[in-house]
């Protein structure tokens, strides 16, 4: 069963919980799927990412769908925990 043009989950920032959290970038209206919060704030957003890294980590074209190419990098994002810009992304590879 393919749902690849129904689900996109992405990591966003959820301000109700203070988390990361998936999301699914497809709906209309972005809710927390924890808190419900409509608050949500991927993390391919400028404000979540203070220094881009050199390497792509992973990407999503969602040309079609929504007009939006989805990338990731190894660089500095927001963390919620520490209040910072000491998050990071890393390829893990598929299991």
């Amino acid at each position: 069963m393919s749902n690849f043009q129904k689900v996109c989950l992405f990591p966003c920032l959820c301000q109700g919980c203070k988390s990361i959290v998936p999301a699914n970038l497809l709906k209309k209206t972005l809710a927390c799927p924890e808190c419900g919060d409509h608050r949500i704030t991927p993390y391919d957003q400028g404000e979540l990412c203070e220094q881009a890294g050199r390497t792509e980590v992973a990407t999503w074209n969602l040309d079609g769908q929504n007009g939006r190419e989805l990338k990731l990098t190894d660089g500095a994002y927001y963390c919620p925990s520490c209040n910072s810009f000491r998050l990071t992304f890393e390829d893990t590879g598929l299991y």
